[in-house]
This record gives C-alpha cells, sequence and structure tokens, in this order.
C-alpha cells in the first residue's frame, strides 16, 4: 500500500458518519450531551411528590392506629370497672363472665352462690345486680371520643347481651326460691330413703321412711306390680338415661312430676301411721337399695338439670352473646393495627 493510501484512510477514520471498524465511536457525541434541565425538575417533582405522599400515608396510618388504641383503652376500662362490677356483684371481686369456658361453670357458680346464702343472694341479684348489668348495657356507647366506625354493630350487640343478661337474671332470681325450696326437699328425700333402707322392723318405722314410701308411690304407681328391685330399676332407666339401642330417653314429664307433685306431697305432711303396703314394699326392694339410691340419684340430677334449663337457657345464651361480642371488638382492633 502507498504512503497516500495510508494518509486516505487516516482522513477516512477521522469523518463523522464513518464506522468504529475506523476507530469512530458513533455515541461520543451524545456523550458529550446532558439531558435537558427541565427533565430533571420533573424527575425531582416526582420524587418530592412520592416522598410526599408516603410521609402523608404513614401520618395517616399512626393517626388512625392513634384512634384504635384510644378506643382499645377505653372499652379496658369500660369492661374493667362497669362490665365486671355486675360479674363482681354476682360472684365478688374476682368476678368475670369471660373466665367461664362453658355455661355448666357459669350456671354452677350461680347455683352455689344461691345455695351459700338462700334467703338474700335472690334479693341482691334483683335489686343490685342486675341494675348494674343495665348501667353497663346504658353505657357502651359512652365512649370520648366515640368508638370508630367499624365497631359500632359490634357495640349494638354487646348492649343487647347485657340487657339479655340483666332481664333473663332478673327472671331467675324471681323462681330462685322455688328453686331452693325444691332443693331442699330433694334433700329431705334422699335422707327419708336412707331412713327406710335402715329399717328394722317394718311395723315400727322411723315416719321418714313413711315419707320415702310416699314418694316412691308416687313416682311408680305400679309399684307394687312390680316383681322385683331390678324391674324398678329397669324403669327408671327407662325415664332418666338415653339409651337409643334399649330405646330409653329422658322423660321431660316423669321428671317435673318427681319435681312438682311427688317430692312436695312426700315432703310435707308427714304420715301418721304405717301405709298400708309398706312392709310389702320394703321387703320387695329394700336387697336393692344401694342400686336404686344410685338410680333415683340419676333421675334427682337430671330433674334438677331440666329446672335450670327452664330458669338459665335464656341467661347462658345472652351470656354467650356477650363473650362472642367482646371478642368480636378485639378482632376487629387486631385487624385495624398492624406492626408498624
Amino acid at each position: 500500500m502507498s504512503q497516500l493510501d495510508g494518509d486516505k484512510q487516516d482522513d477516512l477514520a477521522n469523518l463523522p458518519g464513518v464506522g468504529s471498524a475506523f476507530g469512530y465511536d458513533p455515541g461520543a457525541e451524545l456523550k458529550k450531551k446532558g439531558l435537558p434541565w427541565p427533565a430533571y425538575i420533573a424527575i425531582g417533582i416526582a420524587a418530592v411528590a412520592l416522598i410526599g405522599f408516603l410521609a402523608f400515608r404513614s401520618h395517616k396510618k399512626r393517626e388512625e392506629r392513634k384512634v384504635h388504641v384510644a378506643f382499645l383503652e377505653q372499652l379496658q376500662d369500660y369492661e374493667k370497672n362497669t362490665v365486671n362490677a355486675f360479674w363482681r356483684c354476682l360472684f365478688g371481686k374476682e368476678g368475670d363472665g369471660r373466665r367461664f369456658n362453658q355455661p355448666e361453670q357459669l350456671n354452677g357458680q350461680l347455683e352455689a352462690a344461691l345455695y351459700a346464702d338462700p334467703k338474700n343472694f335472690p334479693e341482691k341479684v334483683a335489686n343490685e345486680c342486675v341494675k348494674k348489668a343495665l348501667d353497663a348495657s346504658r353505657k357502651i356507647r359512652d365512649f370520648s371520643p366515640p368508638a370508630p366506625t367499624a365497631y359500632e354493630q359490634s357495640l349494638d350487640e354487646y348492649g343487647k347481651a347485657l340487657a339479655g343478661l340483666a332481664n333473663t337474671l332478673n327472671t331467675w332470681a324471681e323462681g330462685a326460691g322455688k328453686r331452693v325450696e325444691t332443693k331442699q326437699r330433694e334433700n329431705k328425700i334422699v335422707s327419708a330413703g336412707d331412713t327406710w333402707s335402715t329399717t328394722d322392723n317394718p311395723n315400727k318405722a322411723d315416719p321418714a321412711a313413711w315419707q320415702y314410701d310416699k314418694f316412691i308411690h308416687c313416682a311408680v304407681p305400679n309399684l307394687d306390680k312390680m316383681k322385683d328391685g331390678q324391674e324398678l330399676l329397669e324403669f327408671l332407666a327407662s325415664k332418666c338415661t338415653e339409651n337409643k339401642t334399649k330405646g330409653w330417653k329422658t322423660d321431660p314429664e316423669f321428671l317435673a312430676k318427681l319435681r312438682d307433685t311427688c317430692i312436695s306431697e312426700a315432703t310435707g305432711e308427714v304420715p301418721t301411721k304405717t301405709p298400708a303396703t309398706f312392709r310389702a314394699t320394703f321387703n320387695k326392694f329394700s336387697a336393692d337399695y344401694d342400686r336404686l339410691s344410685q338410680a333415683w340419684g340419676s333421675c334427682l340430677r337430671k330433674m334438677s338439670k331440666e329446672s335450670k334449663k327452664d330458669d338459665l337457657e335464656q341467661f347462658d345464651k345472652a351470656w354467650v352473646d356477650s363473650v362472642n361480642a367482646s371478642t368480636k371488638i378485639r378482632k376487629i382492633a387486631k385487624d385495624n393495627l398492624p406492626d408498624e
């Protein structure tokens, strides 16, 4: 190649538009030029707007969180001081309706309080405790600042449940005196049965044994026609237990008869002479008394349970509703208080 040719190639390499194969970078001109200044301004504005939006959203969430936290603090004070004033009225300083897991536990403590002070407890319930439940129901919306809208339905349900506790407990208190009287008469029947079972001479039995004889004849009208204790046991089982195979089912009418008629009549006026059928009944069934005593005990427990169902079924429902409403409020709060 001649010197002239080499010089031409060098000149070509320095011309604009000639390929990089000759040493020319086509992006060199662009690299020397920055973005137009309006583009930088737009990017800056967008960045500031984004930061502002994120800051605003964060601030808004913090403010909303404060509202929910403030409400929960009020709710905690309300339940501790107002709702639990009702439960403490019923069960003392440790009273708290949320500590029961089943209605049976609640009923058991209510019954225990009744039998511990059968004269004064029903009056206390009606005149003091019911009023505290109604007071809690009325104050369910007395929060300041007001509860957020998300809680309104659950608070209404809570208030209605507390009113339900008051109304149903008042009904229970009205019938508590009769319940105590029935329990006392029931205990007399059990004691009379023990007296009957230890009779040495049927011709000279204790009057309490005559009362027991009157009770079992009232409960089982065809008692004298039964051949032995086993037949009586099967009869009681068919009335007071559940057995699908044998077709046995608890008989509410039989249990009501025990409570309302037989126990009352047998523990009323004490007989003044030996019943005509006493000796024959004693000789036929006394050998099976231990088993019969257990069977009668089962019937009396079922009788008591049926009585509680009549008085406490609606009270139990109101209690469940109140616990569910309180739990629902806390769930709503949890949903509205995510981790920051």
